[in-house]
């Protein structure tokens, strides 16, 4: 759900003034949430405390929630500000956006596809229940569902094809040449979904879903949604986000309480530094050890990558299974800078995935960590990459810097 919120932010800046190309200023002083992520708020406190999920609960929340945020940046729609003041709230057929930009926490919340797609429907239906406006939030739901659950691209391009029938065979920069500001699902949820398939970090896919103009924040909010779901979140990113709702300590309470009982696969909390025993690992997650070339897993690390994680006997470098081999018995530290050098590129083209980097060469290799830990001054600023302690201490008093948790 955070997400959505940041999409959602990042978008706002550029909803009625679009830019056309992806290098642009992520948040600005004019940056702010908007009505996307008060909704979105809205749903997630409808899932928290209604167990039973009725549509009378949603409009009481959401309509308590308009009531308290009457202006966000860009207001609410015509209709919809209307449905907000309405003493007996009732749905207008609309197929607006506006239910697919809310919808994410259903997809985070949900135990599995079918619950997804029927939850999608409720919260839409209260508002939005015409079929597009009800196909827009229920393939948003099931796009975030999926990626949640571990489904790659390709399976959830195929499926949100063949279950709605959306193009999704476009590139961003054919979309980008011609499109204008589209507010309906039809005319919208593709474009976001889109962005996500082409993107490969978060934030790469937050600026594809901005560049594309027309609705950006909503287009952002939805292609956000489902990325954090695969992609990590920068942290400078989530902190300056949160600054945002300095004014609105209740939303950031709902979002936190809901963040922590559905997090998103890909965004977990990870600790400030890799543990000293590590027994078991998440989807997602990779333990580096310290290999020599001839992959003789047999001691230390290596050992425990062998035997737990899926190194390969015979392999003495790179990705096996849920481990990465960095070579460190072949001569002296020099020798050992262009393997950890090729390792900090590809976690930096692997955001998807979070690294746990142990005590490489300092074991049975003989080395200090202070002559290795510079290795990995360049790998130190990676969000998806967690150091040991004792490597961290020796890079902030070497480079003066501090990494923030």
């Amino acid at each position: 759900m955070l997400g959505a919120i940041i999409g959602d932010i990042v978008g706002s800046a550029y909803e009625f003034n679009n830019v056309k190309a992806t290098d642009f200023e992520l948040i600005s002083d004019w940056s702010s949430f908007t009505d996307d992520s008060i909704m979105t708020l809205a749903v997630a406190k409808w899932l928290t405390d209604d167990p039973g999920h009725s549509p009378q609960t949603l409009v009481q929340i959401m309509q308590e929630f308009g009531h308290r945020y009457p202006s966000p940046m860009g207001g609410y729609g015509a209709r919809f500000n209307a449905w907000l003041e309405s003493e007996d709230p009732r749905p207008y057929n609309s197929w607006g956006n506006g239910s697919a930009m809310r919808v994410s926490p259903v997809g985070l919340y949900a135990a599995n596809l079918p619950e997804a797609l029927d939850l999608a429907r409720i919260s839409a239906e209260v508002t939005h229940n015409h079929p597009e406006g009800i196909k827009g939030a229920q393939a948003v739901a099931a796009a975030v569902f999926l990626a949640k659950d571990g489904s790659g691209k390709p399976f959830i391009k195929e499926f949100i094809e063949r279950m709605f029938g959306y193009n999704l065979g476009r590139k961003t920069d054919d979309i980008r040449r011609t499109y204008a500001f589209d507010e309906s699902c039809q005319g919208s949820v593709p474009e976001a979904i889109t962005a996500f398939l082409e993107g490969n970090s978060f934030e790469e896919i937050v600026r594809l879903a901005v560049s594309l103009g027309g609705d950006s924040d909503t287009i952002a909010c939805m292609a956000g949604a489902i990325a954090a779901c695969l992609y990590p979140i920068p942290r400078h990113l989530a902190e300056e986000c949160r600054k945002k709702f300095a004014d609105a300590q209740d939303l950031l309470l709902v979002m936190d309480r809901f963040e922590a009982e559905y997090p998103q696969t890909a965004n977990p909390l990870h600790p400030a530094f890799t543990p000293e025993n590590i027994s078991r690992l998440r989807k997602g997650e990779v333990f580096v050890f310290g290999s020599n070339l001839e992959g003789i897993h047999m001691g230390g690390a290596a050992r425990v990558a062998a035997t737990r994680f899926g190194a390969i006997m015979g392999q003495g470098v790179g990705l096996q299974g849920q481990s990465y081999a960095i070579p460190t018995m072949q001569g002296g530290v020099e020798t050992m800078k262009p393997y950890v050098d090729e390792f900090t590129e590809f976690a930096r083209q692997h955001e998807e995935l979070t690294f746990y980097v142990t005590r490489i060469g300092c074991g049975i290799a003989g080395f200090r960590d202070a002559e290795i830990a510079p290795l990995f001054a360049q790998t130190y600023m990676l969000d998806n990459v967690i150091l040991p302690e004792t490597f961290c201490r020796v890079i902030e008093e070497q480079h003066h810097t501090h990494k923030g948790y």
